[in-house]
């Protein structure tokens, strides 16, 4: 949610009533308020069970994608909030503008959805899928009471079946993900905590896949909108995801990747040399994992190892992935990503069996706070 607050004279806080009734405090209440200065504020109804940790940010800085994946990977539960919108910086006065759109996850795996964006919601989704005709829709849609949503009319008038219905609404939240990864003008924050089991679906493939998909999605977003600048006659933008960092005196040409790349660069680096404090042959371990790999998956790493300062070429990876033809671009990006989470839980099962619970605990949290960009 954007909202003006007007200060009072004692430092009151007030909301507009359109704002305040989105929070459920229509008649009133307390909020809580978690800022970064001239950034950031994050309001969250006041309450006993309210979430004990979060996590937000702009999309100019992390995508959908990537918060998408440490969420997955990191195995949390909770919410994660995009809002997003062309008006968002325009018309802050007018929230309803906004496209908000709400992923719930159980210990990484999607489990709901819901969203603002009248695309998004029940009917069209059915309609896509063939699950209901256009005038039985038009003529449910008149039954539709508070407390009477959409999907019990259209079982209630033998439209749908429940088990219908519950795929229907499988599709729904596939339809809210996968929508959600073509955001990136906006804000997003994620609340962990449990949420409400009663609207928990199951859905039919895995959250791994559905990633894919999402960064599929994008990249043809992405395609077609370079498609049209070039039609209009302007060049498109052009990311430079690889950069080559010039080498100290003596050192070989390491590659660095810029973004979430350069951040598993730099969490490898730490995991070693923890490895490094307790085990003489650090590297010979962690290098065991590309040893090991089947052959499938032998051409993903192909040419990647940590040397012995603990430096891993993260980019080759890239490259690789790229090079196979299976996957370019955005997709490209997040297969790379997914592989090297792979070996991060291989890297970080060999550190909590070698260190000290209270190291390898440490160095859990410190990588925990790498991967959202707090250290």
């Amino acid at each position: 949610m954007r909202a003006k607050l007007t200060i009072g004279a004692e430092g009151q806080l007030a909301f507009p009533p359109r704002q305040a009734e989105s929070l459920g405090l229509a008649g009133g209440g307390e909020v809580d308020v978690v800022s970064a200065r001239g950034a950031l504020a994050l309001v969250v109804p006041a309450r006993a069970d309210s979430p004990r940790a979060w996590f937000a940010g702009s999309l100019a800085s992390l995508t959908v994608a990537e918060v998408v994946q440490f969420v997955f990977s990191s195995l949390k539960t909770g919410v994660l909030l995009v809002s997003a919108g062309v008006d968002a910086e325009r018309r802050p006065e007018e929230p309803e503008r906004l496209r908000r759109r709400s992923v719930y996850f159980k210990d990484g795996q999607v489990v709901f959805a819901s969203s603002s964006d009248p695309a998004d919601r029940l009917g069209p989704t059915l309609l896509e899928h063939d699950l209901v005709g256009p005038a039985d829709l038009e003529r449910c849609a008149t039954l539709v009471r508070s407390g009477r949503p959409l999907g019990q009319v259209l079982v209630d008038e033998g439209i749908l079946t429940s088990a219908q219905l519950y795929d229907g609404i499988t599709l729904q939240v596939k339809r809210i993900f996968l929508s959600a990864f073509l955001e990136t003008d906006g804000e997003f924050a994620f609340l962990e905590g449990p949420g409400e089991q009663q609207n928990e679906v199951k859905l039919p493939e895995r959250t791994r896949d559905l990633i894919l998909q999402g960064m599929k999605k994008l990249e043809q977003a992405e395609l077609k909108r370079a498609a049209e600048e070039i039609a209009r006659g302007a060049p498109p933008d052009v990311e430079i995801s690889i950069e080559i960092e010039p080498p100290p005196p003596g050192r070989p040409t390491v590659p660095r990747a810029s973004g979430p790349f350069e951040t598993y660069r730099r969490i490898f680096k730490r995991v070693y040399e923890a490895l490094a404090s307790v085990e003489r042959d650090a590297a010979v371990r962690l290098n065991g994992y590309f040893d090991r790999l089947p052959d499938k998956k032998r051409p993903v790493f192909e040419g990647v190892r940590i040397d012995e300062d603990g430096e891993m070429d993260v980019a080759q990876i890239l490259v690789n992935v790229s090079s196979s033809g299976a996957y370019q671009g955005a997709a490209a990006r997040a297969r790379a990503l997914e592989a090297l989470e792979e070996f991060l839980a291989f890297a970080l099962f060999e550190a909590k069996n070698r260190l000290a619970r209270p190291d390898a605990e440490r160095l859990l949290r410190e990588v925990g706070k790498m991967q959202v960009g707090k250290a």
